[in-house]
């Protein structure tokens, strides 16, 4: 058995009581009687000096002190850093979202926040490519009615009040919307972190800067070859390669992006390409990789005899490891990530006795938008809580959204849990059945639920369910089975 996927729930909270855990993570979402203000964001204000003239949050704050102190004391982080920490308005919104997931949920492993930290929101179905692995089967011309400009604003502004930290506009090809620029514009006043993931076509120099003046600060663009004729091909489309590779220079060039990332869908003619594509990558200015799996969906599902064998995806899992591995200890270069094959967590840790290893698809500790601001402090806390927040996020920090406006478990998933021009935000994501028997992986099935490594991993839930009719099935894309 592995010496720490199987964490003791004494791991995850600090030492309080599931109960008093809850309690006080009620009492501090809540809100002061006399400011208003949430008692959580006071506190931490509090310890990082600032002056409130409330006296109730002053009394509270003085009293939850203690506790946030010792909690990153234990983790060995500075003080300073933890100011530093408490400071981000990233990081305060994602914290609040997860005392108020305490709140309701209770204490969980892994632990579900309030409403999801990020929302991938295919905001249209629109397309000048025809890819032959689209999960959305996009084409030129939308199948379906979609979201209007004030639609899509009423959505941003509910995204917004429920809590929401980042917002990542995807597609289709989110560019052919005329109005992308003032949506994003309008999720960004409000507070969003908001990315954008394009095939690259469409940013010419112009669009670039549109995207930074409206506040975009990370871009993702798909590469999927070293060289045209592997691009191509999956793309479906001659030259697509070639104006690929410019929207990237375009990027670099004229854009101030915190993170430029580039990703690239794995299939039998490009698994040897995929070293030269992540120095291609880098070699462009990109800061990022990830390596996507070909998903059964859309247009995925019927180029499903394209995937590579069990063995070649080893082999590149291993490989994708030791270039994060490098990157990390070096202290520079690409960083390394995996889409919708969540056992790279396992890779990492093996290799590396649970030292250094991704916790999900976008989340290691060692990231560079963080290690900036924060050195390699937040891989501290990530070795520590591993398991209450790692392998698939869907129902846990994540969810997908469509151009109608239907929450969705994950962005290839056609599964209406509800829509946003209907419902709240925080009622969908609570109350959905599938959702919450996802969210305990006690209830997984098959080689998923004997695996050691079901709290660092637990499988692609879409894949479980193409593949077994059961999202609490096992995850038949693992190359690794169960240990």
């Amino acid at each position: 058995m592995a010496e720490s996927t199987r964490l003791e729930e004494k791991d995850f909270k600090p030492s309080l009581k599931k109960s008093f855990g809850r309690s006080l993570a009620r009492y501090l979402s809540g809100r002061c009687n006399e400011c208003g203000k949430e008692r959580f964001l006071s506190a931490i204000d509090y310890y990082s000096s600032k002056k409130t003239d409330c006296i109730h949050c002053q009394v509270t704050s003085y009293l939850t002190w203690p506790i946030i102190h010792i909690f990153f004391k234990r983790l060995l982080i500075s003080k300073e850093t933890t100011k530093q920490i408490l400071d981000d308005q990233l990081l305060r919104g994602t914290m609040m979202n997860l005392i108020k997931g305490i709140a309701y949920f209770g204490v969980k492993i892994p632990q579900p926040t309030r409403v999801p930290v990020v929302i991938v929101w295919n905001i249209t179905n629109r397309c000048n490519l025809n890819c032959l692995h689209c999960h959305q089967s996009s084409t030129r011309s939308p199948s379906e009615r979609e979201l209007t400009t004030n639609e899509a604003f009423k959505i941003v502004d509910k995204l917004s009040n429920a809590g929401l930290s980042i917002l990542t506009f995807s597609g289709g090809e989110p560019l052919v919307r005329n109005d992308i620029f003032d949506v994003i514009k309008r999720a960004t006043d409000n507070g969003i972190y908001c990315t954008v993931a394009s095939n690259g076509i469409l940013m010419k120099p112009k669009i670039v800067e549109k995207l930074c003046n409206v506040g975009v600060h990370r871009v993702e663009i798909g590469l999927d070859g070293a060289n045209a004729e592997t691009h191509d091909f999956l793309r479906n489309k001659r030259g697509s390669f070639k104006a690929t590779v410019k929207g990237i220079q375009n990027c670099v060039k004229y854009g101030n992006f915190e993170e430029i990332a580039i990703t690239s869908t794995l299939y039998k003619s490009n698994v040897k390409e995929i070293p030269k594509i992540i120095d291609v990558a880098e070699s462009l200015g990109a800061t990022r990789f990830y390596l996507n799996r070909l998903i059964p969906a859309g247009r995925g599902i019927d180029i499903t005899h394209l995937d590579v064998s069990h063995k070649e995806k080893r082999t590149i899992l291993n490989y994708l490891y030791n270039r994060f591995h490098a990157s990390v200890v070096n202290g520079d270069g690409i960083q390394c990530y995996a889409r919708g094959m969540t056992y790279l967590a396992r890779v990492g840790y093996e290799q590396s006795h649970g030292q250094i290893f991704h916790v999900s698809e976008a989340f290691s500790g060692y990231d560079t938008m963080f290690k900036k601001k924060f050195g390699g402090e937040l891989s501290k806390f990530v070795r520590r809580f591993a398991k209450g927040f790692s392998g698939c996020s869907a129902g846990l920090t994540y969810c997908g959204l469509t151009a109608q406006g239907d929450l969705i478990p994950c962005v290839p998933s056609p599964m209406k849990l509800g829509n946003l021009l209907e419902e709240k935000l925080v009622d969908i994501w609570a109350n959905n059945e599938t959702l919450n028997n996802m969210r305990d992986r006690k209830n997984l099935k098959g080689s998923c639920g004997k695996c050691d490594y079901n709290g660092l991993c637990g499988g692609c839930r879409y894949t479980a369910h193409f593949m077994t009719d059961d999202w609490l099935g096992p995850d038949l894309s693992c190359p690794f089975g169960a240990k």
